[in-house]
């Protein structure tokens, strides 16, 4: 079967990778894979029946209903020793507790054992950790759709986070809102390539000599509101340093890897998919709490009645904050992020040459100096803006 006689897929430079078809698919004839820059894309096989369900699903191919202006909230964690745990204000925590508390499950992405992010659905609150923080690097949804809708049959109750497109796919994939389902949309202004990802791994395993164990992208240090990128190795190595400093960080603040649909994202906007939003708060007036804006502050967006209803029964700090103030401070509100200009000559030259020359040449921050610290400066402020926090 040639691709013309396929029912047509999103353009690529326009997939979001949400896995909506693959999952959707009555004859599992779509598998995704990874291209040259290592991002996962739909393959449509010979098992194909053309009946056209991945096209009627796809969410690129849809147009989303727009909805009232959301209520925005700054909010954050009473229990210091979660919000520490936690990227910003802890407040995922919080949800999260409270549908596993009622028997419901919650859905988002994990670190597996190999530290690839993917998604995983966790029933009791020993596993709670796995999903906390942010993780910029995109997630793969496996089973993760089938698995929601497994749950909802059973008539529990289920919390499902991700990236706004991944959001909108499970919509697409389940044909409906169930009552029984909450989401909660991330703060997002692109992510990371796994394949990128996955080779940084490798390097650090290679360098260190020792396995990595442990990754958190978004450590925090008590009275810090900058972040940290940390990893722990089986030996007992740790690499600490701050994430802008970080080969990682560093390309990610330069925007040499992030999925090409990202550069043109429909959901960089206050029209939220989600039920709830849930990000950083960065540009919260210095007077406001000062002290708790150093232990972190999440933004909450309430954009549907059933994240309101659900919303007002959460036992969290809050506070309303005009709309305006939250789009101002946040990338993720406003509009894509613009890709680098040595995107290009990056992904070539991820393709062609060994890691390390890739790494030596694009992910090594610069010493410190004068024009450093000016550029480290600006990647601070970057993250500030863009991290996508729980």
């Amino acid at each position: 079967m040639t691709e013309s006689t396929r029912h047509p897929l999103a353009p690529k430079e326009l997939c979001t990778g949400c896995g909506a078809c693959a999952s959707g698919c009555p004859k599992n004839a779509i598998h995704l894979l990874p291209n040259r820059e290592g991002f996962l894309y739909p393959t449509v096989t010979d098992a194909c029946i053309q009946c056209g369900h991945c096209s009627h699903i796809c969410p690129v191919l849809k147009q989303r209903q727009p909805r009232s202006e959301p209520a925005a909230f700054a909010v954050w964690n009473s229990d210091d020793a979660t919000r520490r745990l936690s990227g910003a204000g802890g407040v995922f925590s919080v949800m999260a507790e409270f549908i596993l508390d009622d028997g419901g499950v919650v859905c988002g992405a994990i670190l597996d054992e190999k530290l690839h992010v993917c998604h995983s659905v966790i029933t009791d609150k020993k596993d709670l950790h796995r999903l906390r923080g942010a993780k910029p690097v995109q997630s793969r949804m496996g089973e993760s759709y089938r698995r929601v809708r497994y749950y909802l049959e059973q008539g529990r109750r289920v919390l499902f986070s991700g990236t706004p497109c991944q959001v909108d796919g499970l919509y697409r994939y389940l044909g409906e809102h169930p009552e029984k389902l909450l989401t909660c949309d991330i703060l997002c202004t692109g992510v990371a390539s796994p394949g990128v990802w996955e080779q940084l791994l490798h390097s650090m395993a290679y360098i260190k000599r020792q396995k990595p164990t442990a990754v958190t992208f978004c450590a925090k240090l008590d009275g810090e509101k900058d972040r940290r990128f940390r990893v722990e190795f089986e030996g007992g190595a740790i690499y600490d340093a701050p994430l802008p400093k970080s080969e990682f960080g560093y390309g990610l603040a330069r925007r040499l890897f992030l999925r090409p649909a990202c550069h043109t994202c429909p959901y960089t906007c206050s029209d939220r998919v989600g039920d709830l939003s849930l990000g950083p708060y960065p540009r919260l007036p210095k007077d406001f709490y000062p002290e708790e804006q150093k232990k972190g502050i999440s933004l909450l967006l309430i954009n549907s009645a059933k994240g309101a209803h659900f919303f007002d029964t959460l036992p969290l700090k809050k506070e309303k904050r005009p709309l305006s103030e939250a789009v101002a401070g946040n990338a993720a509100l406003s509009a894509p992020i613009a890709p680098s200009p040595e995107r290009t000559d990056f992904f070539d030259a991820f393709a062609l040459q060994p890691f390390q020359q890739v790494r030596n040449r694009y992910l090594t921050p610069p010493a410190l100096g004068v024009p450093a610290k000016r550029g480290i400066s600006v990647l601070k402020k970057f993250f500030r803006k863009r991290n996508a926090e729980k």
